[in-house]
């Protein structure tokens, strides 16, 4: 989020994954220290999968998307794909029109610029430190917003830090105000699946959350 940089690349001849084999594969290296693992499952690997981030229990799963149902789940949102993310586009911070990303790779939610500019009044003065995968650092302008509605889901109080990031760049959302919704605020549910293979999320909601009812 915080930046890129050309870095090194290694051919791997095969990766296990659960009782998944990958072969052939042209992976990027990064230094330990900047992503706290031994490496990143990139998106490539994953979209003929759900990946179930069970909150409750702390694990993460990666399922087949052909045998995963939806028990247990009060909220299915339909979504997009776009250069391999979902995308929900029908989405709202403070009555201002969002796209939202899922995303599972940052502990913050991220705003674009175009976002920024429409909460400005709303902008702490204190900032954040955002870092990159490739090491990259930058300094972020904060803002909370009020509610984040998405279709029938509502999310209180939500952290907002503003990067002009070339990650909403790759999936063009450089111009429309948008968010990658970062893992922070998906841990108020109990799980969350995101199903890349039938473009939907899944929301298991704990009882304090609440979900609006349809409008007609």
């Amino acid at each position: 989020m915080a930046g890129s940089r050309k870095v090194d690349a290694v051919s791997v001849d095969e990766m296990l994954l659960g009782t998944r084999r990958y072969r052939d594969l042209y992976v990027p290296l990064l230094d330990r220290s900047d992503i706290g693992a031994d490496g990143i499952l990139g998106l490539d690997s994953l979209q003929d999968q759900r990946i179930l981030l069970d909150f409750e229990r702390g694990l993460m799963a990666i399922e087949d998307a052909r045998k995963s149902g939806t028990r247990g789940y009060e909220i299915i949102v339909a979504a997009r794909r776009k250069s391999g993310q979902l995308v929900v586009t029908n989405a709202e911070v403070d009555g201002i029109d969002v796209a939202v990303v899922i995303d599972t790779g940052s502990d913050s939610t991220i705003g674009n610029f175009a976002l920024r500019d429409l909460m400005m009044r709303r902008i702490h003065k204190e900032q954040a430190s955002l870092h990159s995968v490739t090491g990259q650092q930058i300094a972020a302008n904060v803002a909370t917003a009020r509610r984040l509605e998405v279709q029938r889901l509502t999310l209180d109080n939500i952290l907002i830090a503003f990067a002009d990031s070339p990650a909403f760049e790759a999936i063009g959302l450089e111009n429309r105000p948008a968010i990658f919704l970062g893992v922070r605020e998906l841990s108020a549910f109990d799980r969350v699946a995101i199903d890349f293979a039938k473009r939907r999320i899944l929301f298991d909601l704990p009882p304090t959350l609440q979900f609006m009812n349809p409008r007609f």
